[in-house]
């Protein structure tokens, strides 16, 4: 999990490696909840500045903010006016009014819709939720291994002498034989993944809805505002329409301190165990500690596109489905390398900052039950039971 908006992303990568091999350090979950805490506020903080700047330069307007908790609060604000023609976009504005329940309008999220007075949506941003993190970086790492695991399956079967698989031993015995192999190999050697392979751009991101200035005028804007450049750029054509951008950003610490010192982000850390008093000190120590760039994921789409990926035939929900449901990927690998990640995060959410073992195993198998009765005794929060003993 090599998280590119966070300034410690290599701290953390290296924390979830070694957990991924059962290997704990005395202080791994003060640093992981440093790194959830203070890195979210400086991500969270750049993201707002340069979504609302930019915002700026392609519009005129007066900026309107609207917070976003779930998803029923923006696909009611994309919905509640119709800026076009589109006979489309008035099929599926309709459509949704009929039935909005059918939208997975009950999805959560954090981030801010920008429009001007007349309910035009200008731009939109938000932070990726931890369960989808933990899925991201769990399919990432699933994709490394399923390579291994093919070769090593290869290797057995070339070592019984055995084109392919046969009847007495079919595939997925072979597949078997190499999963435990695998496991026995972390198990006694931990686990190396590529971090490359493993970045997680889009943790934070904003998209910009474009009103004619194209992908000329948003790119001449990015050019004008300072400590930013375009690392990528990525042109989808299909189901999915947009331009897709990695944004290089450099940090600024004063704003970012000054910030930090007005806001309610404090009581978060108190909540989380971190340090007492104002919290000011240990936030500057990190902040200044960090890398000083971040990248983040920026989409420039239309609104007839913004319709579609929200309540039409791109639909974000049904993608998240989609993945969830890969059949490559599944096995106890993967399923464990999801919940000792979603784990890891929780703990920096939680207010716990120690804890004395990683309770799930990747070379073990667990009910998706155990996932979460140990994230709820981080929180104190007792099991689920009919009797009380």
């Amino acid at each position: 999990m090599y998280i590119s908006a966070y300034t410690h992303r290599r701290q953390l990568f290296h924390i979830t490696e070694r957990w991924l091999s059962n290997q704990l350090a005395p202080d791994d979950a003060l640093q992981v909840t440093r790194i959830i805490t203070y890195d979210g506020f400086i991500a969270w903080h750049t993201l707002l500045d340069f979504a609302q700047t930019l915002t700026r330069r392609l519009d005129n307007a007066k900026i309107r903010t609207l917070p976003l908790y779930c998803k029923k609060d923006l696909k009611d604000f994309i919905t509640a006016t119709c800026p076009t023609s589109s006979p489309r976009a008035a099929e599926l504005i309709a459509n949704y009014r009929r039935l909005p329940e059918y939208y997975y309008v009950g999805s959560p999220m954090t981030g801010y819709l920008f429009h001007d007075s007349d309910g035009r949506v200008l731009s939109i941003c938000r932070f990726k939720r931890t369960k989808r993190i933990a899925e991201k970086a769990s399919r990432y790492a699933a994709l490394h291994i399923r390579e291994r695991l093919k070769q090593h399956s290869e290797k057995l079967m070339h070592e019984t002498g055995a084109a392919s698989a046969t009847q007495d031993t079919p595939a997925a015995e072979f597949q078997r034989r190499a999963e435990e192999d695998l496991m026995a190999t972390i198990r006694d050697g931990g686990l190396k993944l590529p971090r490359l392979e493993m970045k997680i751009r889009d943790v934070v991101g904003a998209k910009i809805i474009d009103w004619g200035f194209g992908a000329e005028g948003l790119e001449a804007a990015l050019k004008d505002l300072p400590r930013v450049r375009i690392l990528e750029k990525e042109i989808h054509r299909g189901v999915y329409n947009a331009i897709h951008y990695a944004i290089g950003l450099q940090v600024e610490p004063d704003p970012i301190l000054a910030a930090f010192a007005a806001s309610t982000h404090r009581q978060t850390c108190r909540r989380r165990g971190l340090s007492t008093g104002d919290g000011t000190a240990d936030f500057d120590a990190f902040l200044h500690n960090g890398v000083a760039d971040v990248s983040l994921d920026l989409i420039l789409t239309t609104y007839e596109e913004l319709l579609e990926s929200e309540i039409g035939r791109s639909m974000h929900e049904a993608r998240i489905f989609r993945q969830r449901q890969e059949e490559s990927l599944i096995g106890n690998i993967p399923a464990n390398i999801g919940h000792i990640i979603e784990y890891l995060l929780a703990v920096g959410l939680s207010p716990v900052t120690r804890i004395d073992e990683i309770p799930i195993k990747l070379w073990g198998r667990y009910l998706p039950d155990t996932l979460s009765y140990c994230i709820r005794k981080l929180y104190g929060i007792p099991e689920y039971t009919l009797i009380d003993n």
